[in-house]
């Protein structure tokens, strides 16, 4: 009886592993070749001193960035507020480039558009796909969200994307 008892304790066990095990495995995407990804996020904090030459704007940013390695693409929220309650939004954009760091300024890659012109604000929105180089330079930290304003029209705000 004994036995009876623990064979089917092991084989309870067995199937209650095996069904964790399959909704483990089906919520992974997995690429063309069937390896699996996972999706990339990060939250990123825009500030004046991140700006290439700094600035002393004490505006603030926070970005939500979530790149799908599957669609190659980025979905984001980004939350900010201008240093000065005077100033307005003029433009945002994602910024990189294959020398990009956090001591250089680099092109412009993607606009951010559909913003209000406010002093403060959040947009949410998702990117076109990236090309493969694109992805390169996002997943190796060269790349940089950014906001302009009207009185700091070169960039007020940035926040690097590292993850």
């Amino acid at each position: 009886m004994k036995m009876k008892t623990t064979l089917k304790n092991r084989m309870l066990s067995v199937i209650t592993m095996g069904t964790i095990l399959l909704f483990t495995f089906s919520a992974c995407k997995k690429d063309a070749e069937g390896s699996i990804v996972l999706n990339r996020n990060v939250t990123v904090y825009l500030s004046g001193i991140q700006e290439v030459p700094s600035n002393t704007s004490t505006g603030t940013g926070t970005g939500q960035v979530l790149f799908d390695p599957i669609a190659k693409t980025i979905t984001y929220t980004l939350t900010w507020t201008l240093g000065s309650s005077s100033a307005t939004t003029a433009n945002m954009h994602f910024h990189g480039a294959e020398d990009g760091s956090d001591i250089k300024s680099s092109p412009v890659i993607i606009g951010i558009t559909g913003f209000t012109t406010a002093n403060t604000g959040t947009i949410s929105g998702v990117t076109r796909a990236l090309t493969d180089v694109e992805v390169l330079q996002l997943l190796g930290g060269k790349w940089y969200m950014n906001v302009h304003s009207s009185t700091l029209p070169a960039g007020e705000i940035r926040g690097n994307i590292k993850f």
